[in-house]
């Protein structure tokens, strides 16, 4: 029995506190001035003519390269648990027409056949069989690389130049 009259007498207590809140708000002036400032850039209008522009020219450079030499600028290795910064000194030599990509590290390189495929602004690239490669090309110069190797992922970002010179 003391139990209920317990709950019962905290329950009409905290009813009347906030019914007494509502009533009373606090007075007096608050400074809510932390001395931060809003770095954020101002939201302004889309210039879609200029948007249309861009997508327009990465659509077209995606297109027409036929053979593209990347390197990496920055890349990473992702287990179960987290996902490191590490460093990659392999370059990639994507070939449209051969339907293949050649992966360098120094001298050392290996082909491997791959499907390659336009989607809007960007080229799909994956190989074919066993080995777990995709590769997105924005137009013909930023890439993002990703290989799985067991259950790890290996990320590479960098960016791309025509090589159908070489």
């Amino acid at each position: 029995m003391k139990i209920r009259s317990f709950i019962l007498a905290a329950s009409l207590f905290a009813f009347a506190a906030s019914a007494f809140a509502k009533e009373n708000p606090i007075s007096g002036n608050i400074n809510t001035d932390l001395g931060k400032k809003d770095s954020r850039e101002n939201i302004s209008s889309l210039d879609f003519n200029k948007l249309f522009t861009d997508a327009e020219g990465y659509y077209k450079a995606a297109k027409a390269w036929t053979k593209l030499k990347c390197e990496p600028k920055s890349g990473f290795i992702c287990t179960k648990h987290e996902c490191k910064k590490r460093d990659i000194k392999a370059t990639l030599v994507l070939d449209k027409k051969a339907k293949t990509i050649t992966r360098c590290e120094g001298n050392n390189c290996e082909s491997f056949d791959a499907e390659f495929e336009q989607t809007g602004v960007f080229y799909n690239i994956q190989t074919k069989g066993p080995i777990g490669t995709l590769i997105r090309v924005l137009g013909d110069s930023r890439y993002k690389e990703v290989t799985t190797v067991a259950l790890d992922a290996y990320i590479a970002n960098g960016e791309c130049v025509d090589a159908s010179n070489q």
